[in-house]
C-alpha cells in the first residue's frame, strides 16, 4: 500500500515544490500540504507520514507533534529545518521522530529515507523505546555533533556496539554493511558519513567535554580518533553507565543476510 504523506510548511510554495518532487516515488501515493497548524492537525488524521518544518505561525512544531500524539495519532515524522538547537533535537528525539534533515535537503536522499521507513516499518510518533536512544543522542549532542546524516549513522552504530562487546575486526565486514542495509546507503557512504561527523565534532566540540570522554587533551595538534576508536570509546561509557538494554541488532548478522 502506498504512503499518504502530509507536508507541513509555513511556506506554501516550498511545500508545493516538495510535493512535486515526492511524486517521483512509487511508494508514495496521496500527498497533502498544510501551511497552518490547524489545517495540519485536521489533515494529519489521514496521514501515515509527515514532513514537518517546525517553524509554524502560532504554534511550534514540537507543540504540534505533542497535540498529534495526544490525539492518539502515530504517523512517521521527518523534520526538515535550516536550524536545530540542542533543546529542539532532544524534544524531537523524545517524541519519536524518525529523522531530521537540514534545509535545503538532497531530494533523492529524502525520498530514500521515506521509502526505507515505509519498507522497514520505522519509528512512529510516540512509539520509541526511548532510554538507549535518549542516552546516545544526549551524548552525541553534548560532544557537539550536529544532526547531519552522520549523526544518525553514529547513533545506530553505537546501538550495534552495545550489542557487540567483542567488536574488533568486525567493523568493516559487519557494522558498515549492517548500517548500509538499515539506511539504504552503501557501506562506503556510511563510513564516510561517520568519519565526517567525527571530524566536525572534533573541530567544533567543547574540548573539555571531549577530554572527559576520550581521556586526553583535545586541540589542533591532536588528530581525531578513528571511527572504530570513537564509537568503541562511547559504547564503553554507555556500558559503564548501566544503560545497556537488550540489543536490537541481531548477533548473527552476516553479509549473506
Amino acid at each position: 500500500m502506498k504512503l499518504t504523506v502530509l507536508i507541513v510548511d509555513a511556506d506554501a510554495g516550498n511545500a508545493a515544490l516538495l510535493a512535486k518532487a515526492l511524486q517521483t516515488s512509487r511508494q508514495i501515493g496521496t500527498i497533502m500540504t498544510a501551511s497552518k497548524p490547524d489545517a495540519a492537525l485536521e489533515q494529519a488524521e489521514k496521514a501515515e507520514f509527515i514532513l514537518l518544518d517546525p517553524l509554524l505561525p502560532g504554534m511550534d512544531g514540537v507543540t504540534l507533534l505533542r497535540k498529534l500524539a495526544a490525539k492518539g495519532l502515530r504517523p512517521g515524522v521527518m523534520v526538515l529545518s535550516s536550524f536545530y538547537s540542542q533543546e529542539l533535537l532532544r524534544e524531537l528525539d523524545e517524541l519519536g521522530t524518525a529523522h531530521c534533515m537540514y534545509k535545503p535537503m538532497d531530494i533523492d536522499c529524502l525520498v530514500r529515507r521515506i521509502e526505507q521507513w515505509h519498507t522497514d516499518g520505522g519509528t512512529r510518533l510516540g512509539g520509541k523505546n526511548l532510554e538507549l536512544e535518549r542516552r546516545i543522542s544526549a551524548m552525541l549532542l553534548e560532544l557537539g555533533m550536529t544532526p547531519i546524516s552522520g549523526f544518525y549513522d553514529c547513533r545506530l552504530a553505537l546501538e550495534w556496539f552495545i550489542g557487540h562487546s567483542n567488536s574488533r575486526g568486525r567493523i568493516t565486514k559487519e557494522l558498515y554493511p549492517y548500517l548500509a542495509r538499515s539506511t539504504n546507503q552503501t557501506a562506503r557512504q556510511v563510513e564516510r558519513n561517520i568519519r565526517y561527523a567525527i571530524e566536525q565534532t572534533w573541530l567544533i566540540g567543547d574540548p573539555q567535554v571531549l577530554e572527559r570522554y576520550f581521556g586526553y587533551s583535545v586541540g589542533p595538534d591532536r588528530s581525531r580518533p578513528s571511527n572504530a576508536a570513537f564509537l568503541r570509546t562511547l559504547a564503553d561509557h554507555l556500558r559503564q553507565s548501566g544503560c545497556v538494554p537488550e540489543a536490537r541488532v541481531p548477533d548473527d548478522f552476516t553479509l549473506s543476510n
